[in-house]
């Protein structure tokens, strides 16, 4: 009998361990696989402060680092200073190294839960709301 319960007991640590390796969900591949656009962000990440107000915001993230970009209007003039044309580039912001554990990620020195819903993911913290949709 002692023999049955110490198997059925190793069988059922065995399924929680597996049931807890299913659920775990790989937000490192999530992130990396898309281009994000920033739909809401509100304060700064070191150097960086990022206001989509004023220009779309992108990022990127790459194994190691996420890369902030914004899209500006940038305007071309002739010898005489007459507007010639305006046209958007994509000029970088900055990067930052990140780290990835659980529902967490450690940008720079900031640490944000994330959160996600169908169609984006939210990282935020007591200073910070960032809203990450797939572009």
């Amino acid at each position: 009998m002692v023999a049955a319960l110490f198997v059925f007991s190793f069988f059922s640590c065995s399924s929680d361990e597996e049931t807890e390796k299913s659920t775990f969900f790989d937000y490192k591949t999530a992130f990396t696989a898309h281009e994000w656009e920033l739909w809401k962000a509100e304060g700064r990440l070191g150097a960086l402060k990022i206001d989509i107000k004023e220009a779309p915001t992108y990022c990127r993230f790459t194994t190691d680092s996420v890369y902030f970009t914004e899209k500006e209007m940038v305007y071309h003039f002739d010898e005489g200073g007459k507007l010639v044309h305006g046209e958007y580039e994509i000029s970088p912001c900055g990067s930052y190294p990140y780290t990835i554990k659980d529902d967490e990620i450690k940008i720079d020195d900031q640490i944000f839960t994330i959160t996600s819903t169908d169609s984006s993911y939210v990282f935020s913290n007591a200073d910070w709301r960032l809203v990450l949709i797939n572009k």
